[in-house]
């Protein structure tokens, strides 16, 4: 019997990893065995170590890194084939900001893997508070990955004033509407998106109807006329590890950084893990009800490795920061044209990794 493999699409920020979470948490409640394969730029998975967080022991995840498509083909290629041996009974891909989808149907349709796989759904993640002026690449990643999917799932609808009336919804569906539209038109994509392509929900109170759409999804014809988003090196990912500073220092930074566009350059996407080593010592006095250096040494120590340490996640609509138990000092700066010395030193950081999303 094949293994049903899905891929979740969507642009930087629009939800892809929270949709995951829940979307294996269904399948695990019907005793499925579930692998999530998610494929990024850098040495650290910034999304897998969600994922493993968020699901733990639960499910399988899988990590393929690679800086340029050949390689990570053959990667892709070897980790589907091994997984197929291990008996999932579904596999789900996230790819790493832009994905080109032709790209996927060409890694199925190879020896052997078309033989263990059978594509199950496409589904593409849209941000809600996604503004109705983008710029022309915008325009055109947004249309080439929605272009092949059985249904665009909306996140954050919820937090829409009036929502969930219908007046709420239909104005978001004609928004996305019109934005598919033009981007169709300008890029030759053979769709034609129906208000039916679109669920806006709210994802924590998901009815079983909108889970049997969703998971009913399937995928679509859209071929399109293909451009190069990178032919003017727009899009990068800049890796900065080794990041220790307080909390409300990170947020500060992190405000510049999404505002400050002359200076940092477009910067649309900031997530990562840090450690915030006087959060660590606040948070131990406050437990013990006395200083750190009253408290014996080595159980100072111990505390120190299991507080303190954050996961940011921060788009120009939201900042997120909280507690985590990941241990791994990674920030993942995502942006256009952006000033690498300017964004290093906000961090007092001079070395970064530069990698590009397409």
């Amino acid at each position: 019997m094949q293994v049903k493999i899905d891929l979740i699409t969507g642009l930087l920020g629009s939800g892809k990893t929270t949709f995951i979470i829940r979307y294996v948490e269904r399948f695990l409640r019907e005793g499925k065995r579930v692998c999530i394969l998610a494929n990024d730029y850098g040495a650290i998975s910034v999304d897998r170590a969600l994922l493993t967080e968020a699901l733990g022991e639960k499910c399988d995840v899988e990590m393929v890194t690679a800086g340029d498509w050949d390689c990570y083909r053959r990667r892709f290629r070897t980790k589907l084939i091994s997984m197929g041996m291990l008996g999932y009974d579904r596999v789900i891909v996230e790819p790493s900001g832009v994905f080109d989808t032709d790209d996927f149907f060409n890694i199925l349709n190879d020896s052997p893997i078309d033989r263990w796989y059978a594509l199950g759904n496409i589904l593409c993640m849209v941000d809600a508070h996604m503004p109705d002026q983008k710029d022309d690449t915008w325009k055109y990643l947004f249309a080439s990955e929605a272009a092949n999917a059985g249904l665009l799932i909306v996140s954050r609808a919820q937090e829409l004033p009036g929502f969930p009336s219908a007046k709420s919804s239909g104005d978001l569906c004609a928004r996305i509407l019109a934005v598919l539209k033009e981007g169709a038109e300008r890029y030759r994509l053979s769709r034609n998106f129906q208000k039916e392509d679109i669920l806006i929900a709210d994802w924590d109170r998901l009815t079983e109807d909108e889970w049997e759409k969703i998971l009913k999804a399937g995928y679509r014809s859209g071929d399109m006329r293909k451009l190069s988003a990178a032919e003017d090196g727009s899009f990068q990912t800049l890796f900065y590890y080794h990041i220790s500073r307080p909390a409300s220092e990170v947020r500060a930074i992190v405000h510049a950084l999404l505002t400050e566009e002359n200076k940092y350059g477009k910067v649309i996407r900031v997530k990562g893990f840090f450690h915030a080593p006087e959060e660590a010592e606040a948070e131990e006095a406050e437990a013990t009800g006395e200083s750190l250096k009253a408290c014996d040494s080595v159980r100072a120590e111990e505390r120190k490795e299991e507080e303190g340490w954050y996961e940011v996640n921060a788009t120009a609509e939201n900042t997120e920061i909280k507690p985590t138990s990941f241990r791994k000092e990674v920030m993942i700066i995502v942006g256009e044209r952006l000033n690498r010395k300017e964004v290093g030193e906000a961090f007092g950081e001079t070395r970064s990794v530069t990698y590009y999303d397409v």
